[in-house]
């Protein structure tokens, strides 16, 4: 069911109907109100469609669920109900994957660093040749190592500091963006 239901988000996503697709992610957090990834999602479509205020509350919002993790001491974390969006979401042949990535472009532009790196990453779970995605990690990976503050680099989690820094990865300003996603796609105020 929950697959079904991201995979749906991912469809009405990737086809622009972003009123669908912010009815599905808010289904979800009905049903399942700690799910962080549909908190993300969420707060992905209030972006692309211009209330900026809004989004930022939701990937606060996620923010501090994702810190929150010792609410439930006594439940296993993998059973939890969120924890099973974040699996469906990151399943291989997602519909989602292009989302992740625009998420991740999103946070960047936010600077939220961390989460973009975590969205690039859940992109390659769903397409692991999703090579728009590699080379965002690897322009991230190489904006903390450029900083040359072993600080910046320890919060690089492990995939992206694996990753390395290729300059001629094509990371250039003609490097192709998936359909639907353009620099001006984005409403700003």
């Amino acid at each position: 069911m929950i697959d079904a239901l991201f995979d749906l988000f991912g469809t009405f996503y990737q086809t622009g109907n972003f009123l669908q697709a912010e009815r599905i992610a808010c289904r979800i957090l009905e049903t399942i109100p700690d799910d962080i990834v549909s908190l993300q999602f969420l707060g992905l479509v209030y972006y692309r469609t211009g209330r900026r205020e809004e989004a930022i509350e939701a990937f606060n919002a996620a923010t501090c669920r994702g810190l929150d993790d010792g609410t439930h001491p006594r439940v296993d974390s993998r059973l939890r109900a969120s924890a099973q969006c974040l699996r469906a979401a990151r399943v291989p042949g997602s519909a989602v994957a292009t989302a992740w990535y625009d998420l991740g472009l999103v946070l960047l532009r936010l600077r939220r660093h961390q989460q973009a790196i975590s969205a690039f990453q859940s992109a390659l779970s769903g397409r692991p040749d999703f090579r728009a995605a590699q080379r965002a990690i690897a322009r991230v990976s190489a904006s903390f190592c450029r900083q040359d503050s072993p600080k910046a680099n320890r919060k690089l989690p492990a995939a992206g500091r694996s990753l390395g820094a290729d300059p001629r990865s094509g990371l250039g300003r003609g490097a192709a963006q998936p359909a639907g996603l353009r620099r001006a796609a984005f409403a700003t105020r």
